[in-house]
Formats: structure tokens, C-alpha cells, sequence
């Protein structure tokens, strides 16, 4: 496989909490080539290649996962091929022509730092983290002005004295997301939270599981969801200008 290095996963050994090991172990590959790493970190790149992410499917198959059409997956099957990360595991003879079952050269792929082509660590998360960011402030923007036309923002203190920084309607009325007949969606931003470290663990934690939970569930919509929380140990300037 170009620019990659595959080794077996080793059987036995401890987990980390919340760690998913791919079902029954499986090949590991190393991934060193540029553009092969550039398509594994892409969301894009991700769900084109999940059909076939430890598991044998044919391009009809795959098509029918991802909704598209069975050309268009082939032209997709050629490239991911070049790059080393899906390959042909069958070929079935039938009347006609033979049908080929791919399925990728790895079960898990792990890409290193070195071959994302970032500057720094901050700028591959920034890059990868950027689709995302996107996707999240764009559909809560329509989730708004659909429910509620045109907002703005109401700065204030509280009762306990603490900065509000709220979506509102008007200059004495704040505006919820969260009443029954409104839409699903929340974007929440809180720099001034104050915890001692165990209660900042114990908030990650319960944050963690409570994704974990309900994305084991498999439901109608398709929905985004970013939870963060991290000390701030060193802050950021605000680049927006007066």
C-alpha cells in the first residue's frame, strides 16, 4: 500500500474508557501519504469511504448505503484504489460480467501528524474541525429564522451578577430553542465557567457518555452535534476589529 504501514492488531491488552475497537480486531495501517491522509481526514472523504471501512460490498452495494448513483461510486472506487485504502477482496463470477467486492486495506487506518500537512497541531484540528463548524452554525441559523424570523443578541448582567450574552427577540425578551414546539437545535458558548477539576472531570465525563448514548440510537434525522470543554490556560485575541 503506498505510503502506508500495516501490521495486525495484537490481541489482549487494556482499553482506554470510551474506546471503540473495531469489531473482531482487524489490519492496522499507518497512513504517511499526503493525499491519502488528506481524504481519510475529510467528512466528505469519511462517508465516501465508510461503506467499505471493514466491510466486503460491491460498488451496487455501496451506492445503495450512500444514495448515489453506482457510476459514481466506481469513478470514487478507481481513486480510492490509487491511494491504497480500499481493494478488490472478490471477484464473483456470474453470468455476464463479474462482480467485484472491495473492501479497504485496513480496519483501522491511524494518520500521523506529520502527514496531515498542518503547520501545528492547533491548525490540523482548526482544519479538520472547519467542516463541522460549518455545518453546526449554518443549520442552527436556519433552525432560527425559520422558527422565529429575525433575533439579535441582549447583553446583560444577571440576578447573580454574571455576563449574558443571549439570542432574543427584543431588548427585555431572551428567546429558547428548547420549548416543545420549537426546533432541535443549540449553539452554547460559556467562557465563564468556574469548576474545581473534579467537577470539570465529572462534567466531561457525563458530557462524553451522554453523546455516546444517543448516538448508539438511529433515528430519522440526521443531526450535528459539538460538545467542548477544556480550562482556559492560555487565552485567544479577538481578531474582529472596531
Amino acid at each position: 500500500m503506498p505510503g502506508q504501514d500495516s501490521r495486525s492488531t495484537p490481541s489482549g491488552g487494556g482499553r482506554r474508557a470510551g474506546e471503540e475497537r473495531p469489531a473482531g480486531g482487524g489490519r492496522v495501517a499507518v497512513v504517511r501519504d499526503p493525499a491519502a491522509a488528506r481524504w481519510l481526514l475529510r467528512p466528505a472523504g469519511l462517508r465516501q469511504i465508510e461503506p467499505f471501512l471493514g466491510v466486503d460490498r460491491s460498488v451496487a452495494e455501496a451506492a445503495a448505503v450512500t444514495f448515489e448513483k453506482p457510476n459514481t461510486v466506481l469513478r470514487r472506487v478507481a481513486r480510492l484504489r490509487q491511494l491504497g485504502l480500499i481493494e478488490v477482496v472478490e471477484t464473483v463470477r456470474r453470468a455476464g460480467r463479474p462482480v467485484r467486492r472491495y473492501r479497504t486495506t485496513a480496519d483501522v487506518f491511524f494518520i500521523p501528524f506529520e502527514a496531515t500537512g498542518a503547520d501545528d497541531l492547533e491548525g490540523a484540528i482548526a482544519e479538520r474541525d472547519a467542516y463541522h463548524e460549518r455545518l453546526l452554525r449554518r443549520n442552527v441559523v436556519r433552525a432560527r429564522t425559520e422558527a422565529m424570523g429575525s433575533w439579535g443578541t441582549r447583553v446583560y448582567r444577571d440576578e447573580r451578577g454574571r455576563l449574558q450574552v443571549q439570542t432574543a427577540v427584543s431588548p427585555d425578551a431572551n428567546v429558547t430553542l428548547l420549548d416543545d414546539d420549537m426546533p432541535a437545535a443549540l449553539s452554547a458558548w460559556r467562557d465563564q465557567l468556574y469548576l474545581d477539576y473534579a467537577d470539570a472531570k465529572a462534567l466531561q465525563r457525563e458530557l462524553f457518555d451522554l453523546v455516546l448514548r444517543y448516538g448508539r440510537r438511529r433515528g430519522a434525522q440526521r443531526y450535528v452535534v459539538h460538545v467542548g470543554l477544556a480550562a482556559i490556560l492560555a487565552d485567544v485575541a479577538d481578531d474582529r476589529r472596531d
